[in-house]
């Protein structure tokens, strides 16, 4: 599932230059604004067929956040474990017969809401399935060689383990960081990150 937000400023918009087959995995070709050739053998993404088999309700979307795989050590410290996979090879149809190339964390754009509890340990495992290097950046106060600045992970298979305590509380974003970075942002990389307050929130 793509959930297309309204930000189009600095996108490559790609138009349709070659009908496509109905085998998915033959080569496609597309031609930007700006008259560059590209071509993909990734999956395309069509939101047409999407909307019309699919109810799909974005406040609900936007409540599924992802609380991990949790468990305790022995001095009662909780753990949340997170499997985050970036990709690069998908398609979406933005508008009938406009196409753009998404590049997704789980898939999604935006990536998944993650959310924790202020103290937590968070161990989230990346496995960059794309064909470029990618990152994950959390914003925040974290140790330097978790931060997903410098530690670029490689293409096709690359793993890295990001390993800090949940903090500081409030809300925010994560996304890619190698470069250009604006790049890897407007092209879907980018998510939601939810310290809560040890002692909870008002209802």
């Amino acid at each position: 599932m793509i959930l297309l937000l309204s930000v189009t400023i600095g996108l490559s918009v790609i138009v349709v230059f070659s009908n496509f087959s109905e085998d998915q995995s033959e080569l496609k070709t597309f031609i930007t604004h700006s008259g560059k050739v590209i071509r993909t053998t990734g999956e395309v993404i069509d939101p047409l067929y999407t909307v019309s088999t699919v109810e799909f309700d974005p406040m609900e979307y936007l409540r599924e956040f992802n609380y991990g795989n949790i468990s305790k050590l022995p001095d009662g410290t909780t753990v949340r474990e997170y499997t985050i996979i970036a990709e690069d090879d998908k398609v979406m149809e933005v508008s009938p017969g406009v196409f753009y190339n998404v590049w997704t964390y789980n898939g999604t754009v935006p990536g998944p809401t993650i959310r924790a509890t202020e103290g937590d340990l968070l161990k989230i495992n990346f496995i960059n399935n794309g064909s470029k290097d990618h990152t994950i950046h959390f914003h925040g106060i974290h140790p330097a060689g978790m931060d997903g600045v410098f530690e670029a992970v490689g293409p096709g298979g690359g793993k890295f383990v990001y390993e800090f305590e949940a903090g500081p509380v409030g809300v925010h974003p994560y996304h890619c960081h190698v470069m250009p970075l604006e790049e890897h942002i407007v092209h879907g990389l980018y998510g939601v990150f939810i310290v809560d307050p040890k002692e909870g929130r008002e209802p």
